[in-house]
């Protein structure tokens, strides 16, 4: 059941990386420091300080770049394949307990 759940929390974190690059993983991050999601082995740096300030600082950014033009573009530029490949660190993170 376990498995299942942390599925579904992959899928749904994944999906919502399409919208805003950054939020999902800002949110893992906290998640992970809060105690309130486990993280596979691999991807623990995810709940550490300075990867939660990355973040913070990256959604900052990433949503004041929306009041300018120009960055709003290069950040669409930038966010398109980046959301491919938070989604698949996001979805990656959240499934534990199934072995490679």
């Amino acid at each position: 059941m376990e498995t299942l759940v942390s599925i579904l929390v992959g899928i749904g974190l994944s999906a919502a990386c399409g919208f805003r690059v950054f939020v999902p993983l800002l949110v893992m991050s906290i998640a992970s420091m809060a105690g309130h999601l486990t993280l596979s082995g691999g991807f623990s740096w995810i709940g550490t300080y300075p990867a939660l300030l990355a973040f913070a600082v990256a959604t900052v950014a990433e949503i004041a770049g929306y009041y300018i033009p120009f960055v709003d573009h290069v950040l669409d530029i930038i966010a398109t394949p980046a959301a491919v490949v938070a989604g698949i660190i996001v979805m990656a993170s959240s499934v534990v307990g199934v072995s490679p």
